[in-house]
């Protein structure tokens, strides 16, 4: 059990920083001097979030704003369980609770510079055309320097205004081009030029599909697109999905199997002896179940399974992992992995149900409970 612990921040000009925690109760982050832990920075200005301890776990419940956990966003209202060591970023600044003098505290510091810095989306485009407009009327107002000048300063505002402001504050209000031809000028700005963009449909938004790097790059997608307001429907894909789905191919022809992602769209899958005819099926089975899988590196040499009592849900999902309560509630693991009810684990459980502070899994018809 800890029974000292501390608030340390992992990321940021303020590293280092720690706030002793009470051993119980709960304890509010943010921005305002009124919290019991203020952070001073401007990214987590607007964001406020409650961190409650109890022994050796603590939950997280978000205020206001979104804070990142495990490399996912999680909104306002939304609880989630916050294992020691394991950084949370609020506004971009990392920060996790441990026992002050601990040696996970490297393992934490090594978390939180994996998470992906938020990225800088482009300006509204509101202000980009409010900007134009201003730098206009800053360079007319120091040419029209006395009443004369002013007076024809007037009339050349509008001459100009229409000649040369407007075009460039229309382009960037991103009202030139169609709703794909701006939604890929945007994307390829953001880094996403081979994603595939066309039209929804009836309304004026979009469909983006294709593959990215992970669940953060997911988002940066979607917050790209909404700065610039396009309306879109996301359908994109990581090669961690691919090596999932190919791993529940497996299993559904009674195959025990792993999969793990070695590249981009390329998947190792290891299961257990199979026969060259069984091999060939699977082969089939995942070329036609999961398109988009550039080379598949199958490897029967998975040993045998030993049954292991599960003690915590990293048992189940093999990385570290938290459970965010909700409707519905789900398993988060730090690859962005999202675990529903009915959904398989990398153990072989079935998550059955998140009952109270309870998670119910299934394996071969026994049922086991895990707390958190």
């Amino acid at each position: 059990m800890i029974d000292a612990a501390v608030l340390r921040v992992l990321s940021g000009r303020l590293t280092g920083t720690e706030k002793r925690l009470p051993p119980s109760g709960r304890v509010s982050v943010g921005h305002e001097f009124w919290q019991d832990v203020v952070i001073r920075d401007p990214a987590t200005k607007g964001i406020a979030v409650e961190l409650e301890r109890d022994g050796d776990g603590a939950q997280l419940t978000v205020l206001s704003g979104s804070v990142t956990l495990l490399g996912s966003p999680v909104g306002a209202g939304t609880t989630a369980l916050l294992p020691p060591y394991v950084p949370f970023a609020i506004g971009g600044v990392a920060v996790a609770w441990g026992a002050p003098d601990a040696a996970r505290w490297d393992e934490a510091a090594q978390l939180a510079g994996a998470q992906p810095a938020p990225p800088e989306l482009p300006a509204p485009v509101t202000d980009q055309a409010l900007a134009a407009l201003g730098g206009a009327g800053a360079r007319l107002a120091r040419w029209a320097h006395d009443r004369r000048a002013a007076t024809l300063a007037g009339v050349a505002v509008v001459v100009l205004l229409l000649a040369l402001v407007m075009p460039t504050a229309v382009a960037g209000l991103g009202l030139f081009g169609t709703p794909v031809a701006r939604a890929e000028r945007v994307l390829a700005q953001a880094g996403f030029a081979r994603l595939a963009v066309s039209e929804r449909g009836a309304d004026d938004g979009v469909l983006v599909q294709g593959f990215v790097a992970g669940g953060a790059a997911r988002d940066r997608v979607a917050q790209t697109l909404a700065a610039n307001d396009i309306p879109a429907e996301l359908r994109l894909r990581t090669t961690a999905d691919l090596a999932a789905a190919s791993a529940d191919v497996a299993r559904l022809q009674d195959i025990r199997a792993a999969a793990r992602p070695l590249g981009e769209r390329v998947v190792e899958l290891r299961t257990a002896p199979i026969g060259e005819a069984q091999r060939e099926r699977l082969v089939a089975a995942i070329r036609s179940d999961v398109p988009g899988i550039r080379r598949l590196k199958l490897r029967s040499d998975l040993p045998a399974a030993e049954e292991v009592v599960l003690r915590q849900v990293s048992d189940a999902t093999k990385k570290v992992s938290t459970v965010v309560s909700g409707d519905p509630s789900y398993i988060l693991t730090v690859d962005g992995a999202r675990y529903f009810g009915g959904a398989l684990l990398p153990s072989g459980h079935r998550l059955v149900a998140i009952q109270g502070n309870l998670v119910v899994l299934d394996k071969g018809g026994r049922q086991s409970r895990v707390a958190f």
